[in-house]
Parts: C-alpha cells; sequence; structure tokens
C-alpha cells in the first residue's frame, strides 16, 4: 500500500459586500470550477442548491478534497473554503480569482496547514515555496 503524507492546506474565506450575484447558481458553480482548475485540482464530482428565497450552496469534491461556497445573497456576502491533501498545490491562486470576480468589499482568509504533530521531521515546502514554484 502506498503510504502518502499526513498533510494538508486549507484556505477559508469571507467575503462581504460582493458586486457580483451571489444568488446566481450558475455563475458561482462555473466560477468554483474555474477557480478550482487554476490551482490545478481536479472535480471528481459536485453538489450544489438553490435556498428559497435565496442563497446558493456548492461542493465540489476534488481528487485532492473539497472546495465549498454558501451564499447570503441577502447579505451581498459568503463563505468559502478549499482543501487540498498533499504538498503540491497552493490554494491562494483560488481566493484571488473569486475575490477578482466577485469584488467584495471586504474580505477576510486563513491559511492554515494541516498535519500530524507527531510528523514534523517532515520535508514539505511551505505555502511560500509551493507559491513562488508555481509563479505563472
Amino acid at each position: 500500500m502506498q503510504k502518502y503524507d499526513f498533510y494538508g492546506r486549507h484556505l477559508l474565506l469571507n467575503f462581504s459586500g460582493c458586486e457580483a450575484d451571489l444568488d446566481d447558481l450558475e455563475r458561482i458553480r462555473q466560477d468554483m470550477v474555474d477557480a478550482v482548475d487554476i490551482i490545478g485540482a481536479t472535480v471528481l464530482s459536485q453538489m450544489e442548491h438553490q435556498f428559497d428565497p435565496h442563497g446558493v450552496t456548492v461542493v465540489l469534491m476534488l481528487s485532492e478534497s473539497h472546495a465549498s461556497v454558501h451564499t447570503y445573497p441577502e447579505h451581498n456576502a459568503c463563505f468559502l473554503d478549499v482543501f487540498t491533501c498533499g504538498e503540491t498545490i497552493d490554494v491562494r491562486p483560488f481566493g484571488e480569482l473569486l475575490k477578482e470576480r466577485w469584488k467584495p468589499r471586504w474580505s477576510y482568509q486563513q491559511l492554515h496547514e494541516r498535519y500530524d504533530p507527531k510528523e514534523l521531521h517532515l520535508q514539505i515546502p511551505t505555502v511560500a515555496q509551493v507559491a513562488h514554484v508555481g509563479a505563472r
């Protein structure tokens, strides 16, 4: 059995004051797929739901893990996240693309590197190192 490093990167984003229509399921889904594509992750399947009277949830199952968005159009706001297992993907461009497209007046992001503390001896490149190598 192949053994993989127990490591991943998790980007959490909050957007508010968005100019985009956060109740447009088709646009939200396509923008999410584009954002996953720009980081080099692979979509395996997707699930979405249009809430009544408003709001959209899109969840993308990735070969590397997942990406999701939950919108609150009545607040022009949303919560997003993308998690990728392994050390090769820089998740930050995911948020940059969506920020560019949805134009929030305010955004907040947290990037977590997740791992087993017992495995600190792993020679995993930092997010900054991956960004430098993967720069386009």
